[in-house]
């Protein structure tokens, strides 16, 4: 328990300081593009290229996949309910930031640090199964609901999935794996360096990205759809931990399920006519509910 309160405490304490930097102008409000990039495209497909490398998936652990497709699916549903009646510039937030779930920048170096590679496998297999949703079905289905014409573009589902790096990755590891073709040894040593900083890059990008100004009108809504991100999680989590599945991939399927949400929330919510700042209140405070519950998981995972 105390090494996991250790590490955790590692991981708060980059987080703080992408937050404090940000504040006293090291960085400015835009800089956490920098770290972005360079975990979506470099450091977080090499964690899990060298997390495939080392555990083989089973096709029993496609079920993790559907997990993320239906929570996902279950929550877009709780808050199509929960928006009725609400303003367009108010409701857009609830269809895109309320579904879709932060796991490769965030949960995903929990996990990366504390689990084993089934575990990363795991989860990363829990991504691409929300990553249908959260990059671009979400979006698809919110514009139908907003605009009232009730039609969803297959075309731009499909165009955001294959602009997705880590998506794009996974599928492609994942039918490397379930065909029985091995990544190569030199390969996995080449990226070991750079899935190292995948955990340091994400905790300082997050940190950077923290902000909670909001008009104090509009806390009633980021009230309520916190309150069904963490009840939906609750639920989710419980679910995960009772299927029969190794207990390390049940247990980095509960962490998955309390991730914040996804990092394209923000402008997926202020391109379907969303207020950019409510979303943007709603990214960063579901960032300290998700660190506390992870922690608290893996110390509870930790005495088991």
């Amino acid at each position: 328990m105390a090494q996991v309160l250790l590490r955790s405490s590692s991981f708060l304490f980059v987080m703080l300081l992408g937050a404090v930097l940000r504040q006293t102008g090291f960085f400015g409000p835009k800089d956490y593009v920098i770290p972005m990039k360079l975990v979506l495209n470099i450091t977080l497909p090499a964690a899990v290229i060298t997390s495939f490398a080392s555990y083989r998936p089973e096709p029993a652990l496609l079920l993790c996949a559907a997990v993320g497709f239906c929570l996902n699916w279950a929550v877009l549903g709780i808050a199509l309910l929960c928006s009725r009646g609400k303003p367009r510039s108010v409701r857009a937030v609830w269809l895109n930031s309320v579904p879709g779930y932060n796991i490769g920048a965030f949960a995903l170096p929990f996990v990366q640090s504390f689990l084993s590679p089934a575990g990363v496998v795991s989860c990363c297999l829990f991504d691409a199964g929300s990553a249908l949703m959260c990059t671009g079905g979400t979006y698809a289905l919110s514009g139908a609901i907003l605009e009232g014409g009730g039609r969803i573009s297959l075309g731009l589902i499909g165009k955001k999935l294959l602009s997705s790096r880590p998506f794009v990755t996974y599928a492609v590891l994942l039918a490397l794996s379930l065909a029985g073709v091995a990544i190569p040894q030199p390969i996995v040593n080449f990226l070991s360096p750079l899935a190292s900083a995948n955990a340091f890059l994400s905790m300082m990008m997050v940190g950077m990205m923290f902000n909670v100004k909001l008009k104090a009108q509009m806390w009633k809504d980021v009230a309520g759809m916190a309150a069904v991100r963490v009840t939906m999680a609750a639920a989710a989590a419980g679910g995960c931990l009772l299927l029969p599945l190794p207990p390390e991939v049940r247990q980095a399927m509960a962490i998955a399920s309390f991730a914040p949400v996804s990092i394209a929330s923000t402008a997926l919510s202020e391109r379907a006519g969303g207020d950019p700042a409510l979303a943007a209140c709603v990214s960063s405070l579901t960032i300290p509910i998700s660190v506390t519950v992870i922690i608290a998981l893996l110390t509870l995972f930790g005495t088991l």
